[in-house]
């Protein structure tokens, strides 16, 4: 009865993971793996105050308004089941 609702957020995770791995794959994300492990060891006070350029602002709007639409369509979904079942 709620196999099509689980199967539903099966399928849409390993899609969306998918999508997110080729992306990182095609803009070279896991080229640089000798300074990658370094990272934690930077010392972040040594770098300069940096502004959020619009193009950032906008990519925290629209991760934002996925989030808020990924728990608006969970809420959607449990309600559907909780009404119709």
């Amino acid at each position: 009865m709620y196999y099509p609702f689980f199967l539903t957020y099966i399928i849409t995770g390993v899609l969306i993971a998918v999508l997110v791995f080729a992306w990182a794959l095609k803009n070279r994300q896991f080229t640089d793996q000798q300074r990658a492990r370094f990272l934690a060891l930077e010392d972040d006070r040594a770098k300069a105050d940096v502004t959020t350029s619009w193009k950032g602002k906008l990519e925290i709007y629209c991760i934002f308004f996925l989030a808020l639409a990924a728990i608006t369509a969970s809420f959607a979904m449990v309600a559907y089941a909780l009404v119709f079942a």
